[in-house]
């Protein structure tokens, strides 16, 4: 008689598995890194020091493809494989325990794309009130090592944003668009988030705690309020969806934006960049913003409520 195969990590407290979780982590990204990094040499016809000095040479383009594919691999090795082994670990399907096969009906992407529209401007002036935050004074030099950060972030962002063909600008919108928001949403909200849930027993705590590590993770600390809220509005979208898509829907169309608008203003096709687009400091706009972001928020708990769509208590 042949029995169901438990999951091999099934016995494991929910802390246990939050531990697990992390060294589980640390390790797929050393080993992809590793692997990447001995993959770099014959790929790109470099040796270690050219790889070592691309970190901080933006205007070289083999410098910069460098940097492009050491993004690629960090968001395999830092989010999606690591997610995904855990799945298999805990569940013996990483389908099921992220919540990769659950769908959702398209409506619900369609309120997606209007909620990140018409949270723009109020997102946006979060950035700028962030940006003007000041540490005490006993605290300067923290203050300026977090601007340097911030300020080589800029320019490494800046230099991934040249999109000069039509090609540059689909291998930006998989680099920065799709790749995130698989990996992260794969990482923040469907792992993350439910062993936060099942060590905790709140789902609104664990939300707000994989909000956190999730803007923390980026290492830039002007955007950390504006990221945060993003986190908690995408962890409440997967609560509420009970598909991991939704949240990925959402996380796209933020990065995906910023590309597709930095592609147009370099063509002349449209004028700004992705720096200003959907900001304003008119009030009534952001008051709206704000009014039609929590409609469209109360409108998708209402639907969770009285409908099945995806709805699981195990998110």
């Amino acid at each position: 008689m042949d029995f169901p195969k438990q999951p091999i990590l099934e016995s494991l407290t929910p802390f246990s598995r939050l531990l697990f979780s992390i060294l589980l982590i640390i390790s797929c990204f050393a080993i992809t890194f590793l692997l990447g990094l001995l993959l770099a040499f014959p790929l790109f016809g470099v040796g270690i020091k050219a790889i070592l000095t691309s970190a901080s040479d933006f205007e070289n383009p083999v410098s910069l493809k460098l940097l492009q594919y050491f993004q690629v691999i960090q968001s395999f090795g830092l989010f999606i494989i690591p997610a995904l082994l855990a799945g298999y670990f805990f569940e013996r399907s990483s389908i099921r325990y992220l919540r990769i096969g659950t769908p959702s009906r398209w409506p619900f992407y369609l309120i997606t794309l209007i909620l990140m529209l018409a949270s723009l401007p109020l997102i946006n002036w979060m950035v700028t009130v962030n940006d003007m935050m000041k540490l005490p004074d006993f605290l300067k030099g923290l203050e300026a090592w977090m601007k340097t950060m911030e300020e080589e972030a800029e320019k490494l962002t800046r230099a991934f944003m040249q999109m000069p063909t039509p090609g540059a600008f689909l291998f930006n919108m998989f680099m920065i668009a799709v790749l995130p928001a698989i990996g992260e949403e794969f990482m923040f909200r469907g792992l993350i988030q439910r062993l936060f849930k099942e060590w905790l027993g709140n789902i609104h705590v664990a939300i707000f705690l994989s909000a956190l590590l999730f803007s923390a993770m980026h290492m830039q600390f002007y955007g950390f309020f504006p990221r945060m809220v993003l986190g908690i509005m995408f962890g409440y979208l997967f609560y509420w969806s009970g598909s991991i898509w939704i949240p990925v829907f959402a996380h796209f169309i933020q990065n995906g934006l910023v590309v597709i608008v930095t592609y147009l203003g370099e063509k002349g096709i449209i004028y700004g960049d992705y720096e200003n687009f959907g900001t304003s400091n008119n009030v009534y706009i952001l008051l709206m913003s704000a009014l039609f972001a929590a409609a469209l928020l109360y409108f998708i708990y209402r639907w969770r409520q009285q409908s099945t769509i995806g709805v699981s208590g195990k998110t």
